[in-house]
C-alpha cells in the first residue's frame, strides 16, 4: 500500500506566496515516519516547491493507491484547489487532515470532491484507513475519527479519543528525510521544528487548537525529547523550533530537558515563536532555558488591557506578561510579545491600551495581529452574532490577513477606521522595534523616521517581511496538523 501526500501552498501575510516553505511540513512528517514503521509506502509532493504541472506527473508516476492532504483553516481555498485538480485527474481516493477538518467537520466533503476526511490526530486513524482500503473493505462505519461518503450521504463517524503521553512517546520521530530538504530554507540555517506536546488547557476564546488537538495536555517525556534532539544533532542539525503551544506547561519537565541539554554538552539553539503562556515561567526556568541554548521566545498577551483579557479568558495579567519580559530582556533572550486587535468586546480605547502597554514593555519585537475568528470558536460565534462581516465570511480564510491593514469585521462599538488606525499604529511600533533591533537604537530610530516616507517604508516592509516575517508566518502556519 502506498499514500501520496500532497501539501499545498500558502499564502503568506505580507503579501504573494511563499515561494519556498521555511521546511518540510512537521505534522506530516510525523505521519511518514509512523507509516513507514507499518509498512506504508510514501511518496510526497510540496506545492510550495512545485507546480500542478509536476503534480499531475507526480500522481501518474507515484502508482498511490491513496493521496493525502493537509489542509490549514486559513488558506484553506488552496486545499481546495489542489483537490480539486487532483480529483479532476485521476480516481484515486482522497483524504484530507488538519485542522481546518477539525473546525469544520463535514463541511470540507460538502464543498469539495475528496473521499474522506480523519478530525483531530491523523495517526491511528489514516492507518486504519490504508489498511480497510489495502483490504478493499468498505464497512468504514468502524474507523473512529473519519468522515465518509455512502451513496449520497455524507457520514462521521464518533470521534477517536486522543493519543496519550505515553502514546506520544512510542512515536517514531519525524522523518524529515523523507523531504527533499535541500529544497527548505531551514537546510541553509540547519534548523528543524520540533512537537514535544499536543493539546491545550487554557480557554482562550479566539483559539481553534482545542478543537483540533483537544484540551487534554498530552507530553513527550523529556529523556524522549533530549534523545530527539540528540538524534538530529548527531545528523549535523543544530538549530530548532519547538512548535508546542504550551511547552512550558509542564515547567518540570520543561527544565528537565534544559538540564539534559546542558548536561550532556551538546551545543543547540531553540526558539519558540509559537509562544508560551507568561504564567507558566519563572525567572529560574528562563535562565535554563538560555544555558541550555534559547536564542527567541514569544510571549501571548493579546491585549493590553485587563478586561479584556478576562473576556477573551486568556486567564494572564498585563503585570503577568511584564514581569515574564522583564525577565526575558534581563537575561538576554531575544523576545517579542504578540497583541490581538479586534478581541470580543474590545473598542479603539481598549485596543489604545494595547498599544501604550506595548511601547512599555522591555522586548525586542511587539506583534500585531487582526483577530481571525476560526470556525466554531467562540470568538467566532460572538462576531457572527455582534458584529458585520466586512470581509465576505466565505471569503476571510482564503488568504492570510492577520498582518492586513482592513479588519475582518467591525462593531458599533469599534468601527472599521478606527480599527485599521490601530492596527496600522500597531504595525508601525513592530517596525520601529525591529529596526531598533537589527541597527541599534539610535541608527534604528533614524531609520525608522526616514522610512515613514513612503517609497522607503514599502521597501523597509517587504525587507522586514522576508527576513522576519517569513518566521512567525511558518509558526502561524504549524497549527495544523494531519
Amino acid at each position: 500500500m502506498k499514500i501520496l501526500f500532497v501539501i499545498p501552498r500558502l499564502k503568506s501575510m505580507y503579501g504573494g506566496t511563499v515561494e519556498r516553505p521555511g521546511h518540510p511540513h512537521v505534522g506530516v512528517a510525523y505521519l511518514i515516519s509512523w507509516l513507514k514503521k507499518n509498512n506504508v509506502k510514501i511518496d510526497i509532493f510540496d506545492d510550495g516547491l512545485q507546480s500542478n504541472e509536476k503534480l499531475e506527473n507526480k500522481i501518474k508516476n507515484s502508482n498511490a493507491d491513496l493521496i493525502g492532504i493537509t489542509m490549514f483553516s486559513y488558506c484553506y481555498q488552496s486545499g481546495y484547489d489542489i483537490i480539486n485538480f487532483i480529483k479532476s485527474n485521476t480516481e484515486i481516493p482522497l483524504v484530507v487532515g488538519g485542522a481546518h477538518v477539525s473546525s469544520t467537520k463535514k463541511q470540507i466533503l460538502e464543498e469539495t470532491e475528496a473521499d474522506f476526511a480523519i478530525k483531530h490526530e491523523g495517526e491511528k486513524t489514516l492507518l486504519e484507513l490504508i489498511r480497510y482500503i489495502s483490504a478493499n473493505r468498505s464497512d468504514y462505519e468502524n474507523i473512529d475519527g473519519l468522515i465518509w461518503r455512502y451513496n449520497n450521504e455524507i457520514i462521521e463517524n464518533k470521534d477517536r479519543e486522543f493519543l496519550t503521553s505515553k502514546e506520544l512517546d512510542e512515536l517514531p520521530f519525524p522523518d524529515y528525510e523523507a523531504f527533499d530538504i535541500e529544497e527548505y530554507l531551514c537546510y541553509q540555517t540547519r534548523t528543524l521544528p520540533l512537537i514535544t506536546s499536543r493539546g491545550c488547557p487554557y480557554e482562550c476564546n479566539y483559539c481553534s487548537v482545542k478543537l483540533s488537538m483537544g484540551r487534554g495536555f498530552r507530553y513527550r517525556n523529556a529523556q524522549n525529547v533530549f534523545n530527539e534532539l540528540k538524534y538530529w544533532h548527531d545528523k549535523r542539525w543544530s538549530s530548532f523550533e519547538i512548535n508546542d503551544d504550551c511547552f512550558t506547561m509542564n515547567m518540570h519537565r520543561a527544565n528537565d530537558i534544559c538540564d539534559m541539554i546542558i548536561k550532556s554538552g551538546i551545543k543547540i539553539k531553540f526558539s519558540l515563536y509559537n509562544g508560551i503562556r507568561v504564567d507558566r515561567v519563572n525567572y529560574i526556568l528562563l535562565s535554563k532555558m538560555k544555558e541550555a541554548g534559547c536564542i527567541f521566545l514569544s510571549f501571548g498577551c493579546e491585549s493590553g488591557n485587563n478586561d479584556i483579557l478576562k473576556k477573551i479568558k486568556k486567564g494572564i495579567t498585563t503585570q503577568q506578561v511584564f514581569q515574564a519580559s522583564e525577565w526575558a530582556y534581563s537575561l538576554g533572550i531575544s523576545h517579542s510579545v504578540n497583541f490581538i486587535i479586534g478581541h470580543t468586546g474590545d473598542t479603539f480605547k481598549t485596543a489604545l491600551d494595547s498599544i501604550n502597554f506595548a511601547k512599555s514593555l522591555p522586548c525586542n519585537f511587539v506583534n500585531f495581529y487582526n483577530l481571525i475568528p476560526y470556525p466554531n470558536t467562540i470568538a467566532y460565534a460572538w462576531a457572527k452574532e455582534n458584529a458585520k462581516f466586512i470581509v465576505d465570511e466565505n471569503d476571510y480564510l482564503k488568504l492570510v490577513s492577520y498582518r492586513d491593514n482592513t479588519p475582518i469585521f467591525e462593531t458599533a462599538q469599534f468601527t472599521k477606521e478606527d480599527r485599521m488606525k490601530i492596527t496600522k499604529i500597531g504595525f508601525d511600533l513592530y517596525e520601529k522595534k525591529v529596526l531598533e533591533f537589527r541597527l541599534g537604537k539610535i541608527i534604528g530610530l533614524i531609520t525608522y523616521y526616514f522610512t515613514r516616507v513612503s517609497i522607503f517604508h514599502r521597501i523597509a516592509v517587504k525587507l522586514i517581511g522576508f527576513k522576519i516575517g517569513w518566521k512567525f508566518f511558518v509558526f502561524l502556519s504549524r497549527k495544523s496538523r494531519m
